[in-house]
């Protein structure tokens, strides 16, 4: 339940954008939202800001709904085990 209480921004150094506009986002920042190397993410900009956040497939409430569809499948690995 939310109480309208707001978590505090962690304030970090600044970040360079590389020449690939790569950005390198804080361990710190990354281990307290739960996000791991791999994971996806959303980027947007909103009212002039970059917003980052958990991407969440359309599928995710689908998921153990339907019989036989309860787990993401790896594609490029099925496609190997048909040949």
């Amino acid at each position: 339940m939310d109480h309208g209480k707001r978590t505090r921004a962690r304030r970090t150094r600044p970040a360079r954008i590389s020449s690939k506009n790569q950005v390198t986002l804080p361990a710190a920042v990354l281990r307290t939202l739960g996000l791991h190397p791999g994971d996806l993410v959303d980027i947007a900009e909103e009212g002039g800001q970059i917003v980052i956040r958990r991407h969440h497939s359309r599928l995710d409430g689908v998921i153990g709904v339907i019989p036989g569809f309860t787990e993401a499948v790896d594609v490029e690995a099925s496609r190997e085990s048909w040949r």
